[in-house]
């Protein structure tokens, strides 16, 4: 049964993040804080059924530095730096 939602959780991973790389009219702040609000449904649900160990949670990662992307500011070269140490699972090409 873990593998089959740290499967699940890996597809909502996969097509949520090909989405947001897809559509640039999804890549908002208010996309981004809605990715980060549902995200936290999903591993609060997980922990309410004792899956946290599965490992569903850590696949979903990448979309949730995508979302934390989506909210941060992007003007300064502070900002940059802040991408950088921020994102450690997305590839430059993602970010």
């Amino acid at each position: 049964i873990q593998q089959v939602f740290k499967q699940l959780f890996y597809m909502i991973n996969a097509v949520a993040l090909n989405n947001l790389l897809l559509r640039k009219d999804v890549c908002s702040w208010s996309t981004g804080m809605q990715l980060r609000f549902n995200i936290s449904q999903l591993e609060e649900w997980l922990r309410g059924k004792n899956l946290q160990q599965s490992g569903a949670a850590q696949t979903l990662e990448p979309l949730i530095q995508a979302a934390q992307l989506l909210q941060l500011k992007k003007k300064t070269s502070e900002d940059a730096e802040a991408i950088c140490s921020l994102c450690t699972s997305l590839t430059t090409q993602q970010v």
